[in-house]
C-alpha cells in the first residue's frame, strides 16, 4: 500500500472512531452469545458483519454504489525491463588503433552530433596522411608534365604516343590520390590530422557508456564511448508460452514501476519469432517516449497489455475486492450493515481510466457494494474481532 493510501485508511478510521461508530459484529446467526461452548469455537474466526451510517461512512470516504455490467478490457500483467532504444543508441570507437591523447567528455554528459569525444594519435594514421601527401605530389608532377606534353604535341613537336602516355599518367595519379583519400577517410571519418584523429559524436544524446583514459591505447576494435538519446527507450518484456496466443503487435501497452506514479502508454512493436530454451518464453518491445527520462534502462517494470474487450455481467473497481482469511471479498450494503461477500473473480483489466474486474459469482447487478476506500471496512472488521477475543 502506498504512503497517500496508508495516510487516507488512517484518516477514515480516525473518522470512525470520532463520530463514535458502535459496530455489532454477526457470524452467521444475529447477535453474538457469550456462552461458555461458544469461546473456544467462534472466538478465532474473522467477523464479517459491521453497521454503519450513511453519516460514518461519508465521515471516512468511504463511497457505495450499486454492482453493474460492463464492458471490460482485458489486461495481462507481464515482466519487463527498461533498456537503451537500440535504434537511437550508438557504440564508439577508434576505427585504427592508436593512443589517447585526451579526453573531451564524461560519463553522463550531453553531447550533439559531431561534438569530438577523444583525440587519439596513431602511427597508422600518421602514415596514411603521408600516403595521401606524395600521392598529391606525385599529382602535382604528373600534371605538369602532361600539360608539358600536350603543348609539345598541339605545336606538333612531339609524338601522340608520349601524349598518350603523359594523359594515362596524370588519370592514374588522380585514381591514385582519391584512393589514399578514401582510405584515410575510412580509417578517420575525416576528422584526422597528420599528428593523429578524433572521435566524434555520431548522433545527439547522452554518454551512457565511457571506457577510456587519457595514456591509454586502443585497439581498433575497442568501445571507447557509448552514447544513447534517452527521450525514448524499450520495454522489454517476457512474454511465457501460456501467454503466446493472446499478445499481438500493436496491442496497447500501460507500462509501470515502483517509484513511478504516473504510469506510461506504448504499443507492442516487435515480437520474437522464437522461444528461449530456458526460460521457454518470447520477448515482446513496447517502444516508450520518455521526454523527461523518468524510465532508466535497467529498471523493472510491469507491462499491462490489452488483450481482449469483452461485455461482464458484473464488474467492479479493483479497489473494491479485498483479501480476507485468503478469500476474495466485497462489502456489500443492506441498511446500514455491510457485509464481508466472498466472490470469484473473472478476468481483470479497464473501464477507461478504472482498473476494474469482472465478478462471476458472489454478486448480482443491483446490489450495493463498498466502491472506494474498502480497506477502511476491512480494517475495522479487524478491529472487532481483536475485541472479541479472551
Amino acid at each position: 500500500m502506498s504512503v497517500a493510501a496508508v495516510a487516507v485508511a488512517l484518516v477514515g478510521i480516525t473518522a470512525l472512531a470520532t463520530v463514535g461508530v458502535e459496530h455489532r459484529i454477526h457470524r452467521g446467526q444475529r447477535g453474538h452469545d457469550h456462552r461458555e461452548d461458544d469461546e473456544h469455537g467462534e472466538h478465532g474466526e474473522h467477523n464479517d458483519h459491521v453497521e454503519l451510517s450513511d453519516e460514518q461512512l461519508t465521515e471516512a470516504g468511504v463511497v457505495v454504489a450499486p454492482a453493474s455490467g460492463g464492458k471490460v478490457v482485458v489486461t495481462i500483467d507481464l515482466p519487463g525491463e527498461i533498456a537503451l532504444n537500440g535504434e537511437a543508441t550508438a557504440h564508439v570507437g577508434p576505427r585504427v588503433g592508436g593512443t589517447v591523447r585526451a579526453v573531451k567528455c564524461k560519463l553522463g554528459d550531453v553531447v550533439n552530433k559531431g561534438d569530438v569525444l577523444a583525440v587519439l594519435d596513431s602511427a597508422d594514421v600518421a602514415q596514411m596522411h603521408g600516403e595521401v601527401q606524395a600521392a598529391r605530389e606525385r599529382l602535382t608532377l604528373a600534371k605538369a608534365n602532361y600539360q608539358r606534353i600536350k603543348k609539345l604535341f598541339d605545336e606538333k613537336i612531339t609524338s601522340q604516343k608520349d601524349y598518350v602516355a603523359a594523359k594515362q599518367a596524370y588519370a592514374e595519379t588522380k585514381v591514385a590520390l582519391r584512393s589514399a583519400q578514401r582510405g584515410l577517410r575510412a580509417k578517420t571519418g575525416g576528422s584526422g590530422n597528420a599528428g593523429g584523429y578524433a572521435l566524434v559524436a555520431p548522433l545527439s544524446g547522452t554518454i551512457v557508456g565511457w571506457h577510456i583514459g587519457v595514456g591509454e591505447v586502443l585497439a581498433e576494435d575497442a568501445r571507447a564511448f557509448t552514447i544513447a538519446d534517452l527521450s525514448s527507450v524499450w520495454v522489454n518484456v517476457t512474454v511465457y508460452a501460456k501467454n503466446l496466443p493472446r499478445v499481438r503487435i500493436g496491442q496497447r501497452a500501460l507500462v509501470r514501476a515502483e517509484g513511478i506514479e504516473q504510469p506510461t502508454e506504448g504499443r507492442i512493436s516487435y515480437l520474437s519469432r522464437t522461444v528461449q530454451e530456458i526460460t521457454r518464453s518470447a520477448t515482446a518491445r513496447v517502444v516508450l517516449e520518455d521526454p523527461g527520462e523518468a524510465w532508466r534502462p535497467g529498471l523493472f517494470v510491469t507491462a499491462e497489455v490489452e488483450v481482449d474487450e469483452v461485455e461482464a455481467h458484473v464488474v467492479v473497481a479493483a479497489e473494491a475486492v479485498q483479501r480476507l482469511e485468503g478469500k476474495h471479498v466485497v462489502f456489500v450494503r443492506d441498511g446500514n450493515e455491510l457485509e464481508a461477500r466472498p466472490v470469484v473473480l473473472g478476468r481483470h483489466g479497464h473501464s477507461g481510466e478504472q482498473r476494474v474486474v469482472e465478478i462471476v459469482s458472489g454478486l448480482t447487478p443491483g446490489e450495493l457494494l463498498v466502491v472506494k476506500n474498502s480497506f477502511i471496512i476491512k480494517a475495522e472488521l479487524g478491529k472487532g474481532s481483536a475485541g472479541h477475543e479472551h
